[in-house]
């Protein structure tokens, strides 16, 4: 007895014709080489040629520290960087530099926001250091321009300055004048309790327990007051107006001692740590990233029209599909659309 040891037929593995072949991809890619290398030089010969019409832009910076004394302003270098950017320090620029004349601006609310487009300012949060840069199409011009910059910011700060001093003397002289005419009413509502007390019947002792400017009336003992013509009605009335006399003295007076200490305040100074120099390179336009982006950008133009080259010449040889290109391509045709509808 034998035993049949042939393997049985297995089944052929499973293909679907709709599979994509990376092998089929690559020999289009390589057919159509040459069509996608010149697409990519294409793309970039005309992408080097539209930098020569573009618009050269020049970047100059310089770094500066803002200084002050003024303990109450937590960010010196913030402050300074509003007042760089203000239309004052802006349009002292323009005028300086003629700007309206040179960009051809229609006015001079316009000049200040191309200038302030093209100023940067970033500040440092450890050292507060501010840089600034200024991108212009002169070279010369952007270095003047951030020079003169701080300078007018400088020249700005001391303006606010003077300002605030201003009228930090004339807050100053109405404290002056409240303070007097408090004393004057703080000294008249002591007289007047004086008075009540060398007018009363309380011995010597009595009068000296009784509660002064410094301390309250809840001291005053019934028995006390009873001695008093009134039941010291009167007494209590002259010594509760010495002590609200007293507390707005002791107000306006604090108020005064601060105005006294920001009077003393000094402008912020600006130390220049380095300063503008004419740069020699353009900042824009970035050539050789214009170029490369665009040889990538023709190299995908390159291969998606390498696929299309490669379907249009498979479909040619399908008859089926050769008359459907046919009459997508009369389809396409203006003139024939127009014989149709006639």
């Amino acid at each position: 007895m034998t035993t049949d040891r042939s393997v049985p037929n297995t089944p052929a593995p499973y293909q679907d014709d709709d599979e994509i072949d990376l092998l089929d991809l690559l020999i289009v890619l390589a057919r159509n080489k040459f069509f996608i290398i010149g697409t990519a030089l294409l793309f970039s010969v005309i992408a080097a040629g539209a930098t020569f019409f573009m618009t050269p832009a020049y970047k100059a910076e310089t770094i500066f520290l803002p200084a002050t004394m003024d303990k109450e302003m937590r960010n010196p270098a913030g402050f300074v960087v509003q007042v760089t950017k203000s239309t004052p320090v802006l349009s002292r620029i323009a005028e300086t530099y003629s700007l309206q004349k040179t960009w051809q601006s229609e006015s001079l609310l316009k000049t200040i926001q191309a200038l302030n487009e093209s100023i940067s300012l970033k500040t440092d949060r450890d050292s507060s250091l501010i840089t600034m840069t200024v991108e212009v199409s002169d070279p010369v011009l952007a270095a003047d321009i951030a020079n003169t910059l701080v300078e007018e910011t400088r020249r700005q700060l001391f303006v606010l300055h003077q300002g605030q001093m201003d009228q930090v003397r004339r807050q100053k002289k109405l404290l002056e004048t409240e303070i007097k005419d408090l004393q004057a009413k703080f000294a008249a509502a002591e007289g007047e309790l004086t008075r009540l007390v060398d007018s009363s019947p309380l011995t010597e002792e009595e009068k000296k327990d009784l509660p002064g400017a410094g301390s309250s009336a809840q001291g005053l003992s019934p028995e006390t007051t009873k001695k008093f013509a009134d039941g010291g009605a009167a007494y209590l009335e002259a010594f509760r107006n010495l002590k609200t006399q007293e507390s707005l003295f002791f107000s306006v007076l604090g108020q005064y001692s601060k105005v006294l200490e920001q009077e003393k305040a000094e402008p912020i100074s600006l130390q220049i740590l380095e300063k503008a120099s004419v740069p020699e390179q353009r900042s824009r336009p970035r050539k050789t990233l214009i170029v490369v982006m665009a040889c990538f950008l023709g190299g995908f133009i390159g291969i998606f029209g390498a696929f299309i080259r490669e379907f249009a010449r498979n479909a040619k040889k399908d008859p089926e599909r050769k008359a459907k290109l046919q009459e997508l391509s009369s389809a396409m045709k203006l003139s024939g659309g127009r014989k149709d509808r006639i």
